[in-house]
């Protein structure tokens, strides 16, 4: 009898295969789920740019002649060298008042000396208190001419160390102001160092959004053919008056994002209010159009272009012909096209049981 029931069961998968096999000429395998109602804000999509969180011209602190100047492109670290001024004639400076110094610093050890020696002789009335007074007044000269010459040598160390040009933040180096053998003045630009590593997106939204942002709330943003989630950041509190708008900043760190890329951001503009919801994988995404898949009554693909709102975990909310209970396609729509006959992605299962 358990024979029977095999040889039964591996006959009905055989004719269950070939008729499958049949259908795949015909249907396209696919994996669907259910749209579903929930409550939402609803939001307006706006143009926004990638900008890099710091973004500053680097200028010279000393004149002399450029000796080296690192490349446009060169990622470079907080605190590392990206251009030399010549500084010959500092390391001169330097030199001739370190000579200076030891100087001025015998002469405070001679009149230490001289004081000592005076004050004994001025104790046994051996000698004039003018005398004394006058060492002592020239040991007063000679200690503070070596504390004003201690103060010009750091100060020219400093001049030498400002002719090292370095990185006051990690970056990249964008554009170059100058050339090799040039003279450079102080207050010149050298290079623009651009931020690479924290960026922002920007927006100039329209002020009356204002009261449905919250901080480190997650927005969708539409990059080519990408859609990302990414956290407000921050705002300004005042608007500009001619625009009527105001900056909306997202953190944008992290990314493989360029600074200048423009993009798209669905931002908040009204209460709460009850929307359709999608699975994330569902959104079909190219460069002029954002669209999902649905199944109608004939087993057939349909497309329907739709408007992406908030994103609330693998679901996001759409505006378009879409309805709750309508069937999405999640998998394998990457390829089909509208009006093509489909089949679901079922398991079947033959549980058999022998006694």
């Amino acid at each position: 009898m358990k024979k029977l029931l095999l040889s039964m069961l591996s006959a009905a998968l055989i004719t269950s295969t070939l008729a499958v096999s049949a259908e795949d000429q015909k249907a396209k395998l696919v994996t669907v789920d259910l749209a579903k109602n929930e409550q939402v804000n609803p939001t307006t999509w706006l143009p926004g740019n990638v900008i890099s969180r710091t973004n500053s011209p680097i200028s010279a602190e000393q004149t002399g002649q450029l000796l080296w100047i690192e490349d446009v492109g060169k990622k470079v670290k907080k605190g590392q060298e990206i251009a030399t001024i010549d500084n010959r004639h500092l390391k001169l400076q330097l030199a001739q008042r370190h000579a200076l110094l030891k100087q001025h610093e015998a002469d405070v050890e001679y009149l230490t000396k001289q004081k000592k020696r005076m004050s004994k002789l001025n104790k046994m009335n051996n000698t004039a208190l003018s005398e004394l007074e006058r060492i002592i007044k020239d040991l007063a000269i000679a200690q503070n001419e070596v504390l004003a010459l201690a103060s010009q040598i750091a100060q020219t160390q400093l001049a030498i160390d400002k002719t090292h040009i370095t990185a006051p933040f990690s970056g990249s180096i964008s554009q170059r102001f100058v050339n090799v053998g040039e003279l450079i003045s102080i207050g010149r630009p050298l290079v623009q160092l651009v931020d690479t590593y924290h960026l922002d997106i920007k927006i100039a939204a329209p002020m009356n959004i204002a009261p449905y942002l919250k901080q480190d709330a997650k927005v969708m943003v539409k990059w080519q053919e990408k859609l990302i989630e990414l956290p407000v950041r921050t705002w300004s509190q005042a608007g500009s008056q001619i625009s009527r708008t105001f900056d909306v900043h997202l953190s944008a760190d992290g990314l493989n994002l360029l600074a200048g890329s423009a993009v798209t951001v669905s931002l908040p503009k009204d209460a709460t209010k009850l929307a359709t919801l999608v699975p994330r994988d569902a959104l079909v995404l190219r460069e002029k159009e954002i669209y999902i898949l649905t199944v109608d009554e004939n087993n057939q693909a349909k497309k329907v272009n739709v408007l992406v709102g908030q994103g609330i975990g693998q679901w996001v909310s759409i505006s378009g012909d879409v309805n709750a209970g309508d069937e999405v396609i999640i998998r394998g729509g990457e390829r089909l096209q509208a009006g093509q006959q489909i089949r679901r992605n079922k398991d079947l299962v033959a549980k058999v049981e022998l006694n």
